[in-house]
């Protein structure tokens, strides 16, 4: 806790209201209510975000932080039925204060809602019959379609699968849909949370694939601007009583938080940092992405889009991604453009003495690519792309590592920066 107490308190401070006398005083963006933290994994985010939600408090304290974490997830425990292998379902820990303040609310059919964003599985609460507050237990199957002979004739027949263990990637989606079903009864002000003045969202992506991790985005942050917008609206009208809810969101999943911090754009006062750790002393750093430090974010960005390169799996939204760090590297070094940027690019390995292009024709028609590509990729509706635009980015991608010598370590270890760097040494 100790060695975290200087990052909790930054990240408390970035939820003060701006004073009126100050010149930076805005009506209309008098706070945020959410930072987002980026940080590759084994930093330390989930023991930053268990102290943060124990910070401050003493032993009868009332808990002032509800936390999605590893620890969340740990709630939710499988009975695989060894004996029989036939009834499998999830448990649910009752005993839990997090799960105790749903009792009495039918919360399935948002559940059914939030879920079916994600997944076709469908699922049916077990209760206790001295307890029906609280569910016991969750069970879950899917319906599928057969193909069998009727009266002679094949036919499709709806049919429905009982007491399926579905993925670790299922289960992950369900206990955030379940946790996304208590962040509603904490906003709409169930009594059984009216201590809540953080909700913390730890790394919550892994086992998700790309379209699931933007509709996770969007899902979250529409009820982060939701909220923003009506605490705002309340500071506006003079209400001195309204109640203020701030979210802190960590990831190591840069789509992740690219889409997080595409949809919270319009908040001015947005909170954005770099989470990571000092190896000399072993304690963590936090750097805001509004200083003038190394833009590690778009690290993280383009070590993603290499990721993607090598597994063959572009998608059109990496163009927005390509442009997104193109726009970093001119407002780092004070280019008007992006064609000093382009420029020393090559056409299919080949620079522009080398084809029919000037140096002129080849940087105006990556730019174009850059500018036409990026509006047809939306991020809500990703498509791999075609053989030519993976080509096209493919080379925007080599140019800007070259140009710019980045260092893209391995999002998924520690240790890569580290590695990477001794690499690079021995190779000079």
């Amino acid at each position: 806790m100790a060695s975290n107490k200087i990052i909790i308190e930054k990240l408390r401070e970035v939820f003060n209201p701006v004073s009126e006398e100050s010149k930076d005083y805005n009506i209309n963006a008098p706070f945020t209510n959410c930072a987002l933290l980026f940080a590759y994994n084994g930093t330390g985010k989930t023991r930053l975000s268990y102290d943060f939600a124990h910070y401050g408090r003493k032993e009868d304290d009332p808990q002032h932080t509800l936390y999605y974490n590893a620890y969340t997830e740990d709630l939710f425990t499988w009975d695989n039925d060894l004996e029989n292998n036939t009834d499998r379902h999830l448990l649910i820990n009752k005993e839990s204060a997090l799960i105790k303040g749903l009792a009495g609310y039918n919360f399935s059919d948002q559940l059914h809602k939030y879920l079916s964003v994600f997944t076709d599985i469908d699922f049916e609460f077990h209760y206790d019959q001295n307890n029906e507050e609280v569910p016991d237990y969750v069970v879950f199957s899917k319906n599928i379609q057969i193909r069998q002979k009727l009266n002679g004739v094949m036919q499709t027949i709806d049919d429905k699968v009982e007491n399926i263990k579905i993925s670790r990637g299922e289960e992950r989606i369900f206990v955030w849909c379940f946790f996304r079903c208590i962040i509603d009864q904490v906003l709409n002000g169930n009594d059984a949370y009216k201590n809540i003045e953080y909700i913390y969202i730890d790394d919550p992506m892994s086992s998700l694939d790309d379209n699931n991790v933007i509709a996770f985005a969007q899902q979250l942050y529409s009820a982060i601007r939701s909220q923003l917008r009506a605490e705002v609206e309340a500071a506006k009208a003079g209400k001195t009583d309204f109640r203020r809810i701030k979210f802190i969101v960590s990831s190591h999943h840069s789509l992740f938080f690219h889409t997080m911090l595409h949809g919270l754009n319009a908040d001015r006062r947005l909170g954005r940092f770099y989470l990571s750790r000092n190896k000399q002393n072993d304690f963590l750093v936090l750097k805001s992405m509004d200083d003038d430090t190394p833009f590690y974010y778009n690290v993280a960005l383009m070590s993603e889009v290499g990721k993607a390169i090598e597994r063959g799996t572009l998608y059109t939204y990496h163009f927005t991604v390509l442009r997104s760090v193109m726009e970093k590297i001119r407002e780092f070094f004070g280019h008007r453009d992006m064609y000093t940027i382009l420029e020393g690019i090559t056409y299919k390995g080949e620079t522009y003495d080398q084809t029919a292009f000037s140096q002129e024709d080849l940087i105006e028609f990556y730019a174009r690519v850059v500018n036409v590509l990026t509006h047809q990729g939306s991020m809500f509706t990703p498509t791999l792309m075609n053989e030519d635009n993976k080509e096209l980015a493919t080379a925007i991608f080599n140019h800007l590592v070259k140009k710019y010598q980045f260092v893209l370590p391995d999002l998924n270890d520690y240790h890569s920066e580290k590695a990477i760097a001794k690499k690079k040494l021995k190779k000079q």
